[in-house]
């Protein structure tokens, strides 16, 4: 379908639209509450926050977005594909360990816990993803995509880790594979983050008008911040935006994104940053790490001394763009294929009991792509980068 919205994303319908047709459904998912937080704090971003007190996981979701609607839109898809990965879960079809299966990929190449034993011996159950690449069947463990941590009258043994990432929503099937692609490559450069390569922005040179009005209100917020491109084996932007204040003296709080776009890339970065700040002044969820809320020193980081890069050099590079969803969505599939030789995996979770016409909501898995880095963004180090 072609891409219409390309305001801080890019979207097959408005997000206006896309809240229209979704806020009437919000109560089947257990929502109770989209709320409006941005008020909270001066930047001005828009932040919401979704409510969900029957969660299996995390019982509020964020979004962040260029306009309220956005915002809106984003922390409700956020809510309802966590609903998605506790509830819609395809059924088991086959229970077996993954050397009897003929699988294209390393299993053990997936997402798995810390110190895991998992192996190719494990017994499991399974069930089909389809590939990127050509559509055909492929077995995962269902494991890798059930979220939720429940009480069971048995024993499980939960090697493989099912974990929020790839999992994402969208106006169409396809834009929701590209935000789970996204999202997937953004989290491997992430984890593999290292200063010898990232680059820092300057960011008076940012021409691109909505990137550059973010950055004013953080300028305007006297806000210590720094931007980062973080240059990687996918040749998609990703970016990184570190920020801190006074008002939260003991933390750097961080966001990123990735986009074939430069500039949605930095628009995610940045709108990522003003809504983890706003996580933690709402102080809702569970996962907040007791150090935020603590005195510490009233003065920023130390600078960066790596020389700040103009933003045409960075973007200068990236040419990818496509006026489609399915093409855009193919394109990322076909590019983590090559950089790791295993095509991407889709489990579409709007299907069977749970298809539905206002959204889509898949989850993705890529073999070998990593995600050790969880809640933050570590900030390369400033002495490797002189």
């Amino acid at each position: 379908m072609r891409k219409t919205f390309f305001d801080g994303t890019h979207r097959t319908r408005h997000p206006a639209e896309t809240w229209t047709t979704i806020q009437p459904l919000l109560p089947g998912f257990g929502i109770t509450r989209v709320a409006d937080v941005t008020g909270l704090d001066d930047l001005g971003i828009p932040v919401t926050m979704a409510v969900r007190p029957l969660a299996r996981t995390l019982s509020v979701a964020q979004g962040k977005g260029a306009t309220l609607d956005s915002a809106r839109v984003s922390g409700a898809m956020e809510a309802i594909e966590a609903w998605h990965g506790e509830r819609a879960v395809p059924a088991p079809c086959i229970r077996a360990p993954a050397r009897q299966l003929e699988l294209p990929y390393p299993v053990t190449e997936l997402e798995s816990h810390p110190g895991s034993f998992f192996t190719d011996r494990t017994v499991m159950d399974w069930i089909n993803a389809r590939s990127t690449l050509d559509g055909e069947p492929v077995p995962v463990p269902a494991a890798a995509i059930q979220l939720g941590r429940e009480v069971h009258d048995t024993w499980r043994l939960y090697l493989p880790s099912a974990s929020t990432n790839g999992l994402a929503s969208g106006n169409t099937r396809w834009e929701a594979i590209t935000h789970g692609l996204c999202e997937l490559i953004e989290r491997d450069v992430i984890s593999a983050l290292t200063a010898a390569t990232a680059h820092r922005i300057a960011p008076d040179s940012v021409d691109d008008l909505h990137c550059a009005g973010l950055i004013e209100r953080l300028t305007r917020s006297r806000c210590w911040f720094e931007l980062w491109h973080l240059p990687n084996r996918y040749r998609v932007p990703v970016m990184a935006c570190y920020l801190w204040r006074e008002d939260q003296p003991t933390v750097v709080v961080s966001g990123s994104g990735a986009h074939l776009d430069p500039g949605v890339t930095l628009s995610r970065a940045i709108t990522e940053v003003a809504q983890t700040r706003l996580t933690q002044i709402t102080g809702s969820r569970e996962d907040i790490h007791p150090t935020v809320y603590r005195h510490g020193p009233n003065r920023p980081p130390t600078d960066a001394s790596a020389a700040p890069v103009s933003w045409p050099e960075i973007t200068s590079s990236y040419t990818a763009s496509f006026p489609t969803d399915d093409t855009e969505a193919r394109h990322l599939a076909a590019t983590v294929a090559s950089c790791t030789g295993f095509a991407p995996l889709v489990v579409d979770l709007t299907s069977g009991d749970y298809t539905r016409t206002e959204f889509a909501v898949v989850k993705v898995l890529a073999p070998t792509l990593r995600y050790v880095t969880r809640h933050t963004v570590p900030r390369p180090r400033t002495e490797a980068i002189a």
